[in-house]
């Protein structure tokens, strides 16, 4: 999956990330709220991107990780609806199409 010099939270739009089969993922919408993230991440058919090393190395989620992230990610949140700015996590919302979506988990430390 494709690196970003730098968290997509701080990059100018557009912004686009390529995954392993050569989808790209278009971001839609920055610092989603607490509960948009857990239905993302709840939604089987949406796919978990975690963004490690302060968001800039993406690695796909897998299905049986979700729950043990969700345990993290909602007393850690510093994006809307979460702890605020002490937070480790913050997420965004990328589309591959009208039908194809994606939670990116920017990890900090």
């Amino acid at each position: 999956m494709q690196a970003f010099h730098m968290n997509p939270d701080q990059l100018e739009a557009p912004v686009q990330l390529l995954d392993n089969a050569g989808t790209a993922w278009l971001l839609r919408k920055k610092r989603v709220d607490l509960r948009a993230a857990r239905r993302l991440l709840k939604d089987h058919a949406a796919a978990v991107v975690l963004g490690e090393s302060g968001g800039t190395r993406p690695r796909l989620v897998a299905d049986g990780e979700r729950p043990m992230l969700w345990d993290k990610v909602k007393d850690d949140y510093k994006g809307p609806g979460g702890s605020g700015t002490a937070g480790r996590y913050l997420a965004h919302e990328f589309r591959a199409d009208a039908d194809l979506r994606m939670l990116y988990l920017e990890e900090h430390c």
